[in-house]
């Protein structure tokens, strides 16, 4: 490979999308299912954040932790930039009811526990806020920059500590 981190990196979050899609079009959608959705993000995340990092160590064997490093967070930005665009584009286009039944929930919940007026109106201004598109997709950004950091930080720990343990 040229060029393994943005390889590695946009095939998983090509492999994330379509996994995504596959669930959207093939199975009902539910909360069980989101919860496998998003571990399968994250099973796709740390792969390419093993194979990339692994292959970086293999060509670049004396480098610095500070290199190492940022070659882990280029994977963790290429990644992390790719599937926040599709969560933009899955919530505002391809299912954008799904954050509505969302906040109709948050209502109806609201409505139940007796609030009303204002203060029913804060409750469907905050849901609102919290149940959009741009407002999911940027913490989908900061989340995955984020838990990047911190894997990033533990894979070369680990890749320096015990090197043949890893192939490298």
């Amino acid at each position: 490979m040229k060029h393994p981190i943005q390889n590695t990196a946009l095939i998983a979050a090509f492999v994330s999308i379509i996994g995504k899609m596959v669930y959207h079009i093939f199975f009902l959608a539910s909360e069980d299912f989101d919860t496998y959705s998003r571990f399968f993000y994250l099973l796709c995340f740390l792969a390419a954040l093993f194979i990339s990092l692994r292959a970086w160590k293999i060509q670049h064997q004396g480098s610095p932790f500070t290199d190492d490093v940022k070659s882990g967070l280029k994977i963790a930005s290429i990644y992390a930039i790719v599937i926040s665009g599709f969560t933009y584009v899955y919530y505002a286009f391809i299912n954008p009811s799904y954050f509505e039944e969302k906040i109709a929930a948050a209502v109806v919940a609201a409505e139940e526990a007796g609030l009303s007026g204002k203060n029913l109106d804060n409750v469907q201004n905050t849901t609102s806020f919290i149940f959009d598109a741009f407002t999911h997709s940027t913490l989908t950004l900061f989340g995955y920059i984020t838990i990047g950091l911190f894997y990033t930080i533990v894979l070369v720990l680990l890749f320096r500590y015990r090197p043949k343990a890893f192939g490298i």
